[in-house]
């Protein structure tokens, strides 16, 4: 089980009740002091939940869920932070951290109603805390996972035993964890809870590793990243400057961001002369090729989409689903567009993959017939041909599959009919998962 801060306090309203406006205010107000509160913030957004309630979701560390806070009519605040796997110091951070919001907001924690395993919220003794997110580790290390610390649909197809958030460890590694907890404690990202040289080398290990797609961004969010990683490495090497970090890919990322500077300029790192000099003088002019470079994205991604479904794209190819839940990924020359439509039959029965399938087929434009999918429960077609988008003549492999119940389309854009071996081949991982 994951360790899993939860907490209750209370506004002082007396009688009075607040409003969803209200209530949505003083969330706003929260976020606001969240992203001014120091380094260790990410990013602090207002949401709306499933039953369109506001929702605070502050993240603090790449590998670790978002906090999520709530405040109901009657003034009651409730917190739920996953702390595993960033590791004990993110969960001593952010217990301080929340006791420093109930001070300056003038507001207490219910501690009766508080949980908190590792008892730190409560009694700001350390002692135990480590132990406890060691135990955790050694608990999921028994169970011969493939990944480890990464959501169970990171879709990563890098090579590697097992995978975790700062890069690919082996068999023995996990079972020697299992045998003695003690020596897993370089797995966790946010070990001290002090804001130190290794708290901002592994948070930008972490995002290259898992975020990071080895190109120059493609969107304001991709620019976000690439300057916070820059940035973490950079506050690492000032505060250490003998310090170990990741000197051939952070080149390769400041590379990106200058190639971003000639271009869509998402990024707002400046270039920084005396640092470019520190990181050449230990990479070189060619980056060193010896041993596995950082980055799961180096490789294909099977990337989780509505309904069960899958598909896989190059891990370089940016990603985002549209208000109308259509799927999008792209890169500058290719794209993957994937959008699901359920249906019942007119006497209200589900049709069969093949039912699904007919219908489908009635949409396919002329083109060159590509291979069917019949994959497990999955029926599909396709067809490659020039089509006129905006403007210009692109090659599009236009496909439709099926599954009891459910009919989908998945088209692949290339700029050029060169990359028909591509587009078919990424057809052909369409992928149908039951129970999801």
């Amino acid at each position: 089980m994951p360790i899993v801060l939860s907490l209750t306090g209370h506004l002082p309203l007396g009688d009075r009740r607040l409003s969803r406006s209200e209530a949505r205010d003083w969330l706003a107000r929260a976020a606001v002091w969240f992203e001014g509160v120091g380094d260790a913030v990410l990013d602090a957004r207002l949401m709306r939940d499933g039953d369109e309630r506001p929702v605070l979701l502050v993240d603090l560390h790449p590998v670790a869920p978002p906090v999520e806070v709530r405040l109901g009519g009657s003034g009651k605040l409730q917190v739920a932070a996953v702390t595993t796997p960033a590791g004990p110091g993110y969960h001593q951070h952010l217990s301080d951290l929340l006791h420093q919001l109930a001070a300056d907001f003038d507001f207490d924690w219910d501690l009766a109603h508080c949980t908190d395993p590792t008892h730190y919220f409560d009694s700001g003794s350390t002692t135990g805390v480590e132990q406890q997110f060691l135990r955790w580790l050694a608990g999921v290390c028994a169970k011969r996972p493939a990944s480890v610390g990464l959501p169970a649909g990171h879709g990563f197809t890098f090579p590697g035993e097992v995978l975790t958030p700062l890069g690919p460890r082996t068999r023995a590694w996990a079972t020697t964890v299992v045998e003695e907890p003690h020596r897993g404690g370089d797995f966790f990202a946010w070990w001290s809870p002090d804001l130190d040289a290794a708290f901002y080398r592994n948070r930008a290990t972490a995002r290259l590793w898992c975020e990071f797609p080895w190109r120059a961004p493609l969107t304001d969010a991709e620019g976000e990243v690439a300057d916070q990683i820059a940035n973490d490495l950079a506050t690492a090497f000032k505060l250490d400057p003998g310090g170990d970090l990741p000197w051939t890919e952070w080149l390769e990322l400041l590379d990106a961001i200058q190639a971003d500077a000639r271009g869509e300029q998402f990024c707002v790192t400046p270039t920084d002369t005396v640092l470019s000099v520190e990181l050449w003088k230990r990479t070189g002019p060619v980056p060193r090729a010896e041993g596995p470079r950082v980055g799961y994205r180096r490789c294909p991604v099977r990337a989780a989409l509505d309904g069960g479904w899958s598909v896989q794209v190059p891990g370089g190819f940016a990603r985002e689903w549209d208000a109308d839940r259509n799927w999008t990924a792209w890169d500058r020359t290719r794209t993957v567009w994937f959008r699901r439509v359920g249906f019942t039959k007119p006497d209200g029965s589900f049709p069969t993959a093949l039912e699904a399938l007919e219908v489908g087929r009635k949409s396919l434009p002329e083109g060159e017939p590509v291979p069917a999918l019949d994959v497990g429960e999955v029926r599909g077609a396709g067809v490659f041909g020039p089509v006129e988008e905006d403007g210009r003549t692109v090659w599009r492999l236009s496909g439709v599959a099926g599954v009891a119940g459910q009919l989908v389309v998945c088209n692949v854009y290339a700029e050029s009919a060169a990359d028909r071996d591509w587009a078919v081949q990424t057809w052909l991982t369409l992928r149908h998962s039951q129970g999801t």
